[in-house]
């Protein structure tokens, strides 16, 4: 079945035509050149630009499949969680849209999505398997039974993953979003891991604050005596992305042998670092995993994601009202 898929969570418009998994478009118009000069996402802006953008970005979708509107048999929407009003625009112009077609409407939880962006393009499901999602807004851990039966085993007491590498690398002079700078610049061979140490717990949570302000500690005593050079700046950028990258994959780790479960499924920004990829395929076949993760282009925020679980939901039974909510 044709399905038409929204995102708005944040500062990407995106559109997607799916059909049984396989992704016939998905078009996307970013508003990220406007946050750029703030530092981070503006929520006022961000709303503005949806507005601007989704009409447009929904044709362009629609072109790109080769699909006429009245062949759209479900729309699936971004309900949360995201910036509410981001959501609102693109709730409504999904609500609007299903009850002019008058077909089914589907809202969808924005990090499920993520999880299901590596079975995209007819890949199989498995299940069950732990899913890791690492963005710039989340860091979580779940076991997934099928996705209508997720529990969550461990998340971020504070700061995600993601964030803190945009955070600290804009502190660092390397703008924003910061994350691929650092991933771009990074080198193992640089890593010194006194630098940087986290707390070992027992359970599955996160807690990357300490790391973040370690790090602008860190420039802050070293620019009291001298500027800081470049090599400076690749050790301490390189050993921090170290220590964040390897406690991402230790949780997944000892949640799939704690579980007992084999598989394991990643998406969100942080899962297209390359050294996050290198690392974790290297553990999977130590260890015998099963590890999936999405197309790189399907790791940020996309709309394809959302059409492809919003189709699978409503093929078990699920859909929402014309009154449908962000949350």
């Amino acid at each position: 079945m044709y399905t038409l898929g929204i995102e708005t969570s944040c500062d990407e418009t995106s559109v997607a035509i799916v059909n049984r998994r396989k992704v016939l478009s998905c078009e996307t118009a970013s508003s990220l050149n406007f946050h750029k000069k703030y530092g981070g996402i503006i929520p006022e802006i961000a709303s503005r630009k949806h507005l601007k953008f989704i009409g447009k970005v929904t044709q362009s979708s629609l072109r790109k499949a080769n699909i006429e509107l009245k062949k759209i048999k479900l729309v699936s929407v971004t309900q949360g969680p995201g910036l509410i009003g981001s959501l609102l625009v693109g709730v409504s112009f999904a609500k609007a849209l299903a009850f002019s077609l008058g077909i089914p409407l589907l809202g969808v939880n924005h990090l499920f999505a993520h999880l299901f962006s590596p079975f995209l393009n007819r890949r199989k499901l498995n299940f069950p398997f732990i899913g890791l999602v690492a963005s710039g807004g989340h860091t979580e851990i779940y076991r997934v039974s099928d996705f209508d039966r997720i529990k969550v085993l461990g998340k971020t007491k504070d700061d995600a993953a993601g964030e803190v590498l945009d955070k600290v690398g804009r502190f660092y002079g390397l703008g924003y979003p910061a994350g691929p700078a650092i991933d771009k610049l990074f080198q193992e061979e640089l890593v010194d891991k006194s630098l940087f140490r986290l707390k070992k717990k027992e359970d599955l949570s996160f807690s990357f604050s300490g790391i973040k302000t370690r790090a602008i500690y860190i420039y802050q005593e070293l620019n009291k005596t001298k500027k800081i050079k470049a090599l400076d700046k690749k050790i301490i950028l390189s050993s921090l992305q170290y220590t964040l990258i390897n406690s991402l994959i230790n949780n997944l780790t000892k949640a799939l042998i704690e579980n007992k479960i084999s598989i394991g499924v990643c998406g969100g920004g942080v899962v297209a670092n390359s050294y996050f990829r290198k690392v974790i395929s290297r553990i999977a076949k130590k260890r015998g995993f099963k590890i999936f993760l999405p197309e790189i282009n399907y790791c940020q925020d996309n709309a394809a994601s959302v059409a492809g679980i919003g189709e699978y939901l409503y093929q078990k039974g699920y859909k929402s009202s014309y009154q449908l909510t962000p949350f």
